[in-house]
């Protein structure tokens, strides 16, 4: 996993309740990285017995701020069938740089 994935779903477990979701993303392996040149979509694979999430569970993703980046950068993380799915990285307005070199992850306005 690189770095920036690891320190955005580190935020996550950080700002979330559900013990549950910070289990997943401790023990989730990336099973595919896709660079699409706006961002990344990075999907994940948990441990078929790890517990399940609650549907009504909606993770605060926290947003990238860099000089790097025209207008910074928004994070998703997509659960489905009570597990993580995939974790999407996006530029707004512009190009994500490959491999970003200064940024602060910051809470969602």
């Amino acid at each position: 996993m690189h770095k920036l994935d690891q320190e955005i779903l580190a935020w996550i477990a950080e700002h979330s309740d559900s013990n549950a979701l910070k289990s997943q993303i401790a023990s989730a392996e990336v099973i595919k990285r896709d660079y699409m040149r706006t961002g990344y979509f990075i999907y994940f694979n948990v441990p078929a017995d790890a517990e399940p999430l609650e549907k009504s569970l909606r993770p605060v993703s926290p947003d990238i701020l860099s000089p790097e980046l025209l207008d910074g950068a928004g994070t998703t993380l997509f659960l489905r069938d009570g597990r993580i799915h995939y974790l999407e990285i996006y530029a707004r307005g512009g190009f994500f740089p490959e491999a970003l070199e200064a940024c602060e992850l910051v809470a969602p306005v």
